[in-house]
């Protein structure tokens, strides 16, 4: 639907009119704006059988729809609670201004696609499992056999990363910090991920071609859906704490957004002479 595409431009609209003018209202109205996008990306998951992809897109709108009700809040009133949310808020805008036109835009899209999918084959083919492309998407077995019977392996815009690679971006680029060890924690992250998740796309490939784990159909339930899943699980774990090492200013913003939201009550000091 066209009014569903224009929501991230909206969002993006209204995130620059906010960090332009500082203005909370203007920024929680980005947040509460934006929550009808995974909203309908949760209901595409369901339809389709995709529940995690599905849980992803709930817990995202879960919080999207906090953190703009959160802003309007007295609570994120005070200067440090400002810059927490504007500092989130330029996270935001960062992931979405480099996501939504490769998500949006068909021509930019496929060129996405394609890439991954012509480097996976190659990749494929220096591990001696026979396979080829078909422009865009699609890669296929050389065994006549196999082809005759199985379909190919279709590469979509998930398979490429882009998600976790514009997360990471903004991350690195929203902080305040240096900007050395802001680019050092970009090139620690998206170049990463990217090879990461090619190494993800030819393990799937290779062992749906090459029945690893059973019948073909099994063996890419098992390789994407189990394994791949973990493994990318990992892999992001260990880019985070990599971006964390070299980026602590990174950490320092998860850690006020959990202090604000989730005030603890400080430990009462006893007074002087009353000890035991």
């Amino acid at each position: 639907m066209i009014a569903i595409s224009l929501i991230p431009f909206i969002t993006i609209a209204l995130f620059i009119i906010a960090l332009l003018f500082h203005r909370r209202a203007i920024s929680a109205l980005g947040w509460l704006v934006f929550a009808v996008y995974p909203a309908f990306e949760a209901m595409d998951y369901l339809t389709e059988g995709e529940y995690f992809d599905a849980s992803i897109a709930i817990v995202f709108l879960v919080f999207t729809v906090f953190f703009g009700v959160l802003i309007l809040t007295p609570r994120m009133a005070g200067a440090e609670e400002k810059r927490l949310v504007f500092t989130i808020t330029k996270i935001a805008l960062i992931t979405a201004v480099f996501y939504f036109p490769f998500a949006l835009l068909p021509a930019l899209e496929t060129a996405l696609i394609a890439l991954t999918t012509r480097l996976t084959v190659a990749t494929l083919t220096l591990f001696n499992v026979g396979a080829y492309m078909e422009y865009p998407a699609s890669i296929y077995s050389t065994s006549s056999a196999f082809h005759a019977v199985y379909k190919p392996i279709e590469i979509i815009l998930a398979c490429t990363a882009i998600q976790s690679m514009v997360l990471f971006t903004g991350l690195a680029f929203g902080v305040s910090a240096p900007w050395k060890r802001q680019f050092k924690a970009f090139l620690a992250s998206v170049p990463t991920i990217y090879l990461l998740n090619l190494m993800r796309n030819v393990f799937v490939t290779a062992a749906y071609f090459g029945e690893w784990f059973g019948p073909p159909l099994r063996s890419f339930e098992i390789g994407h859906g189990v394994i791949a899943r973990i493994f990318v699980m990992a892999s992001l774990i260990a880019v985070a704490y990599a971006v964390f090492v070299i980026l602590p200013e990174a950490l320092d913003l998860i850690e006020d957004f959990f202090r604000i939201v989730l005030p603890l009550r400080k430990p009462v000091q006893p007074e002087s002479g009353n000890g035991a």
